[in-house]
């Protein structure tokens, strides 16, 4: 599995092989021999590396870390690798195209509470369709401003069919 390690603003691909006396760390790549023991505790560890000794201690802040070796503190932020890239590509769809609410699923438009040039909120309900005699109601999932409307109300739509679409 692989990491993406953010360390004072750098951000480096971490991947981890862990073997029977020793961790081999690859930083973008480039394999990093540590022999690492935990000591007092959980979070608090010797490392030898290069044939150097460290102590590192780890401690979690929220969503970042903050990790001290030999008494040096830095803060440090760890996300897998394919996870953050996916969130990436979906961030920059939105940013390309806007955001596209589709229909779940076959059914009728009962009510559209935005217009073309609305700002809408995160969560803010856009569309009413019914489907199998329920009315389910859609949201916005990012904020923005309504850029297009393509269905009316009475209308009849598929599967997947983008209903409006919100941009920035």
């Amino acid at each position: 599995m692989s990491y993406l390690v953010t360390i004072q603003g750098t951000t480096y691909t971490v991947s981890l092989d862990d073997q029977e006396d020793q961790v081999v760390l690859h930083v973008d790549g480039r394999p990093l021999e540590i022999d690492m023991v935990s000591i007092h505790g959980d979070h608090s560890y010797s490392l030898l590396i290069g044939g150097r000794s460290y102590t590192a201690v780890a401690a979690n802040q929220g969503e970042h870390r903050e990790v001290k070796v030999n008494g040096v503190s830095s803060a440090v932020a760890v996300e897998d690798e394919q996870l953050a890239r996916l969130r990436g590509q979906v961030k920059s769809r939105r940013r390309a195209g806007g955001e596209q609410i589709k229909a779940p699923m076959p059914g009728r438009i009962v009510s559209i509470s935005a217009a073309v040039g609305d700002s809408v909120e995160t969560g803010q309900g856009v569309v009413v369709i019914e489907a199998m005699k329920m009315e389910n109601e859609l949201r916005a999932h990012s904020g923005g401003t309504v850029r297009e409307i393509r269905v009316g109300e009475g209308d009849t739509v598929d599967k997947n069919a983008v209903l409006v679409i919100i941009g920035d």
